[in-house]
């Protein structure tokens, strides 16, 4: 009875070795096919948000990211990193209509949506769509992408974060010091 005890825990300790290798192996292939956009961080100059009459673009020079007409307002770098880590990031979760009619209904309509859309260092564009608040259900937001007909849930509301308002995106910049070592010599 030793002996087979003995090839039973061998046994045993060579399934646990390959189930962990198995395990480790599906970790690395996790799928990007429920990722809405395929951007990278650095492939990305401009975006520009429309919803309805409103609309504001944001550009990136190279170094500082700027809003488009408005020179006044210094662009705020946790919103921006809130944009690329939240909207670029979403996920679709599940498809909520393949029905055109159905559009305005989920509030990805052309007038009824957010529009969306990302473009590269050459105004190429990179990605669009429209986004619309999910009626029911509060932490997530319905997308339709590019010109699909699908409307998809997403994993997480970003409709709060495609603001057409300049004030969202920018703030006025604090006034200059003034400097202490200048003496007035009247």
């Amino acid at each position: 009875m030793g002996k087979n005890m003995k090839w039973l825990l061998i046994i045993l300790g060579v399934l646990l070795v390959l189930f962990s290798i198995n395990q480790l192996q599906q970790r690395n292939l996790s799928s990007s096919s429920d990722q809405v956009f395929d951007l990278k961080r650095d492939d990305v100059f401009q975006f520009q948000i429309t919803q309805g009459d409103e609309s504001v673009s944001l550009t990136f020079n190279g170094e500082n990211w700027s809003i488009d007409g408005n020179d006044t307002l210094l662009v705020k770098e946790n919103t921006i990193n809130g944009f690329f880590n939240s909207v670029l990031q979403v996920k679709r979760t599940s498809l909520v209509s393949n029905n055109a009619k159905n559009w305005d209904k989920y509030n990805v309509g052309d007038s009824t949506g957010t529009h969306l859309i990302v473009k590269d260092y050459n105004g190429g564009i990179l990605a669009k769509a429209t986004v619309g608040r999910a009626s029911a259900e509060w932490a997530s937001s319905n997308i339709r992408v590019a010109e699909e007909i699908e409307v998809y849930q997403t994993n997480e509301n970003i409709s709060f974060q495609l603001n057409t308002s300049p004030t969202y995106w920018g703030e006025v910049p604090p006034p200059p010091e003034s400097d202490s070592t200048v003496v007035d010599s009247l």
